[in-house]
């Protein structure tokens, strides 16, 4: 008879504090950059801009080549064509004429801030929170140095210098930031710990005082997966009080893999955390999102799509999986993975609180059509016939991603420098008061 091994259960603090390394060394390699981009600054930027030339060329061709062999279904082909060729274009003008590049990326970034500064103004003004007077002041200086952009010839070569100087003071902050993060969890886990690992009040259940047709959405996540990066899984909770839950675990670890190595999986259940809890390495914790309009239905579509898509660890991992699936079913809060490549950032980044799952193992279950029987099974883990379709989501459709992950990552920039305007304007604010 063959002994079975269990891992021994890890405490919610053991799991964080023993992925301290991984934050080390993220923060070691943004200071390299930010140190290489100072002292080698034309050099660095000539691979950039090749790097872009290259990311540009191939998300064009590959545009281009999914609408022809009719792998990407779309209704406006010739749009999709377009852009497509446009990308390539621009591509290989960032090998012909660097300068050329230069102008359209300050462009584009200028165009970026403007737009940013409305959205900042704009959430400062619905939200009553105290101190929303220095957000204000952050957009508008947003805008003001947006516009500067476009009516100063003489500040374009200014504004490329600033970006330069951005970039290397983001990289530094970020790296010094992670670096930080990582000695104190290594040496003094409570003080970032403390708060992350708080138990939030109440029970992830659904509340009284939303619309009867509100459903949730949850996020898995499972911290020391992927070699310490994280790795997401999902739910959904139909109509009838079921829920659909499931992941891409890439057991093998491979970069690329076909459908049917992906390790795609998904169930139907009335125990989301616990058809998590039967994998083969276990979740740690979960976010519960309350959708007010739910399409259960899409989501499913969704989830069918994905599960024939080839597993990529750009664009196709398990958290773009699981975030396609809960955008599809109405979960539009959620942050577009590209502003979190790493999983358990973007995992933290997500508004709401964490339920750490050894403290909370059970959700509430409201079933809404239900035999006066007993259950015969209380969950079903799916195999999806050939014969069943299921729908690719818009965003994935349309092409253009290229410019989507740019800009998305220009805004995380921004958002990143507001929480430390904001942060620093507080701190000012009280010692002047004191």
């Amino acid at each position: 008879m063959q002994e079975t091994l269990t891992k021994p259960k890890l405490h919610p603090e053991e799991y964080h504090t023993r992925l301290w390394w991984m934050e080390i060394l993220r923060g070691v390699v943004n200071i390299i950059f930010g140190i290489v981009l100072l002292t080698h600054t034309n050099f660095t930027l000539n691979i950039l801009i090749y790097a872009l030339g290259i990311y540009l060329i191939i998300d064009g061709a590959l545009d281009i080549f999914k609408i022809a062999t009719g792998k990407r279904g779309t209704q406006h082909k010739f749009t999709n064509y377009l852009f497509g060729i446009v990308s390539i274009l621009l591509g290989l003008i960032s090998f012909v004429s660097p300068r050329t590049t230069i102008i359209i990326i300050i462009a584009v970034i200028a165009v970026r801030i403007i737009i940013r500064g409305v959205r900042v103004i704009i959430d400062a003004r619905r939200s009553g929170r105290k101190y929303e007077g220095l957000t204000w002041i952050f957009g508008i200086l947003l805008m003001l140095f947006g516009l500067a952009i476009f009516l100063g010839e003489n500040l374009k070569y200014f504004t490329f210098v600033l970006v330069i100087i951005f970039i290397i003071v983001y990289a530094f902050c970020d790296g010094i930031y992670l670096l930080v993060r990582g000695l104190l969890l290594r040496f003094a886990p409570s003080f970032v710990l403390e708060k992350k690992l708080a138990a939030p009040e109440g029970i992830p259940d659904l509340p009284a005082d939303l619309p009867p047709t509100t459903r949730r959405a949850i996020v898995f996540v499972r911290h020391p997966g992927a070699n310490g990066l994280g790795h997401i899984g999902w739910a959904f909770e139909w109509n009838n009080g079921w829920f659909n839950a499931g992941s891409v675990e890439n057991e093998k670890r491979k970069s690329f893999a076909k459908p049917q190595e992906m390790g795609f999986w998904s169930a139907h259940t009335l125990d989301p955390i616990g058809a998590m809890q039967k994998q083969p390495s276990t979740y740690d914790e979960y976010k519960v999102f309350y959708i007010t309009q739910p399409r259960p239905k899409d989501a499913w579509k969704t989830a069918i799509w994905e599960s024939r898509q080839p597993y990529s660890v750009l664009r196709h991992n398990c958290n773009d999986v699981a975030y396609d699936i809960l955008r599809a079913y109405g979960a539009i809060e959620l942050l577009d993975p590209v502003e979190g490549l790493v999983p358990n950032d973007w995992y933290d980044a997500q508004p709401g609180p964490s339920y750490i799952i050894e403290e909370r193992p059970v959700i509430p279950v409201h079933l809404h059509k239900m035999s006066k029987r007993e259950l015969a099974t209380k969950e079903i883990m799916l195999t999806i016939p050939p014969r069943i379709l299921g729908t690719p989501p818009p965003w994935r459709v349309n092409g253009w991603r290229a410019w989507y992950e740019l800009n998305y990552t220009l805004d995380k920039m921004l958002r990143d420098v507001r929480t430390l305007f904001v942060s620093m304007g507080k701190r000012v604010t009280k010692r002047q008061a004191s």
